[in-house]
């Protein structure tokens, strides 16, 4: 489970239910809300970089400030909407 402070300017209000996704052999579940996102990986082989961000079992329960999950959260939301207009 990881937590991040959202700094964007853009898009730093949106909000969506949970996204997943498979990325090689792990599942990423992302929640984006205002100011503030969580991320879960599932998985029995979580790489290492996921394993050491960890807000429960990383060393001090890191909290990552980052502006880096915006450019991230537009192109899902982009993607999103384009599937939305396709299934009409």
């Amino acid at each position: 489970m990881s937590v991040v402070v959202r700094e964007g300017k853009e898009i730093d209000r949106l909000t969506c239910a949970p996204i997943g996704k498979r990325e090689g052999n792990f599942h990423v579940y992302k929640f984006p809300m205002p100011g503030i996102g969580f991320s879960m990986v599932v998985s029995k082989n979580i790489p290492r970089n996921y394993r050491e961000k960890c807000f429960v079992h990383g060393h001090g329960n890191p909290i990552v400030v980052t502006t880096l999950i915006e450019e991230f959260l537009m192109a899902d939301a982009v993607k999103m909407g384009q599937e939305r207009l396709a299934a009409r």
